[in-house]
């Protein structure tokens, strides 16, 4: 259980609403509302943890009260003074809470590592699997469904008609990452599998931790790169005792497994090749994928214009906004240096500066209503004079990487200074780098947020999933601070980017 699903439990159990919690803690009710629906990750403040925990203790005073709570905490003693029960209760929430920061950092990190593809796919040294003859297979335990997945995949290859395949599995997935040698068989068949031309829907599970999800994403990332899959997620709660796995070619072989817990040890998978049984498995996967909502969307430098219409679309949100480059965001870029980049391009000169147009009105239409901070990092002035700073995201405009000179970063700098002096809901926050991380990270409060790649070959992922979405704005929370919006904190800031701009002139 995560930090949402305890609090929903323990504020079921004693019938506690979010006006009653948040009145007792001095915090609002939709805070209270947000922390448990997950769209706010624990408060980092534990003291308000143990209150949340001393409040909710006496009100556990029926016996079935006792009972449940004895049940889910493994507490031997449920007769016990308050204040231990509240201790227990504090201990239980935030326990098994790994600072999310440090998985989002972990993902980002992973996500700029990303070359390209993972392999060439199969060479002639790579036999396809000499398949069975039969209508239905069965192969039990790990080794089995290591087995039906590379007759799956190797079948689907030989079938020279492309097609979409429907793959889901909220089963473990050690079967695919336990053993190297698979894993990597495994991503040159899936590799091979799009390179023949098909396609994959996918629904992944996020009912597993932050950590487990976004490494999965990491690691089909490179297969997402292709721009061959769409990936999907199912909003609500399941139980997590049935476990199901579906990998379904419509046109050629579907692989089914059920299991408990995790039974997935000794469980069966099916191969099954008969027509009439794939097309009731396709059918039950489509009223599942029904269900679903997309868990992001993926585009590549092929997908330019669809990516810039998706930014549009989360730009007319309204939300405080938090946004991190490798340099400055183009948003807050003069409209005098956007044309002289443009000109310097190969893009259509007329739409790029529309594009550019119509996001600087939504900007400064957002600071009319709501906060924008923008996280900054100064580049040492000999990297600056010789032309090795990035202009943000460059590489999605034009296909190649673009370059500040010293006096256009001055001239974006000085930009800033007057968004700084003039707008009241404009903050930077300014930071010293300190990992070489190349991408983008563009958060707005329980809207999505769209993490870019910026490394070659780039990427830009635009999520709106709940759980991933409060991850990495807490991630740019924690970069800048609670003192970031202060006065003075904004006086500061200013006094460091002018005395950096006199560096430069210097």
């Amino acid at each position: 259980m995560n930090f949402a699903e305890k609090l929903n439990f323990l504020m079921d159990i004693t019938k506690t609403s979010n006006s009653a919690l948040a009145h007792n803690i001095a915090l609002d009710a939709s805070y209270i509302s947000r922390l448990r629906t997950g769209k706010r990750l624990m408060p980092k403040d534990t003291s308000i943890v143990y209150g949340m925990s001393a409040f909710l203790t006496r009100r556990i005073k029926e016996d079935y009260q006792k009972k449940a709570l004895s049940n889910v905490l493994n507490l031997k003693n449920v007769e016990g003074d308050s204040d231990s029960i509240a201790n227990e209760i504090h201990f239980w929430l935030v326990s098994d809470q790994e600072d999310n920061t440090k998985r989002v950092e972990r993902f980002l990190t992973g996500l700029s590592n990303i070359k390209s593809q993972p392999t060439e796919g199969l060479s002639n040294n790579d036999n396809l699997s000499t398949l069975p003859n039969e209508a239905i297979n069965v192969y039990y335990g790990l080794e089995g469904k290591r087995k039906a997945a590379e007759h799956f995949l190797s079948e689907v290859i030989q079938n020279e008609t492309p097609q979409t395949l429907l793959l889901f599995s909220d089963e473990e997935t050690t079967w695919m990452t336990d053993d190297p040698a698979f894993t990597q068989k495994w991503a040159k068949l899936m590799f091979h599998v799009l390179a023949c031309g098909n396609r994959i829907k996918i629904i992944h599970t996020i009912s597993r931790d932050l950590d487990e999800m976004l490494t999965a994403i990491n690691q089909w990332m490179p297969l997402y790169m292709s721009g061959s899959i769409e990936p999907y997620y199912y909003p609500k709660k399941r139980d997590g005792i049935f476990k199901k796995t579906l990998f379904i070619a419509p046109n050629t072989a579907a692989v089914i497994s059920n299991s408990i817990g995790e039974q997935i040890q000794v469980a069966a998978n099916i191969l099954y090749r008969d027509p009439i049984s794939i097309a009731s498995f396709s059918e039950e996967f489509m009223h599942y994928i029904r269900l679903c909502r997309p868990l992001m969307r993926i585009f590549t430098d092929k997908e330019r214009d669809d990516c810039y219409e998706t930014i549009a679309e989360f730009e007319r949100g309204t939300a405080d906004t938090i946004i991190y480059t490798e340099s400055l965001s183009l948003v807050t870029m003069p409209e005098s240096l956007m044309d002289t980049i443009i000109n310097q391009s190969a893009i259509d000169h007329t739409t790029a500066k529309q594009i550019h147009e119509d996001r600087r009105k939504r900007f400064q239409e957002g600071l009319s209503r709501n906060r924008f901070t923008e996280i900054i990092t100064l580049p040492d002035v000999e990297v600056l004079k010789n032309r090795k700073v990035k202009v943000s995201m460059s590489e999605m405009m034009n296909n190649e990487v673009v370059y500040y000179a010293p006096s256009e970063f001055a001239e974006h700098l000085e930009r800033i200074l007057q968004l700084l002096e003039n707008n009241e809901n404009y903050y930077v926050h300014l930071v010293e780098r300190q990992f070489e991380d190349r991408f983008t990270v563009y958060a707005r409060e329980d809207l999505g947020v769209i993490v870019a790649k910026t490394s070659p070959p780039p990427v830009v992922l635009a999520i709106n999933e709940n759980n991933m979405t409060a991850a990495f704005w807490d991630y740019l929370k924690t970069l800048i601070g609670e003192k970031s919006l202060a006065k003075n904190e904004k006086q500061k800031s200013i006094t460091l980017i002018n005395d950096y701009l006199r560096k430069i002139s210097n």
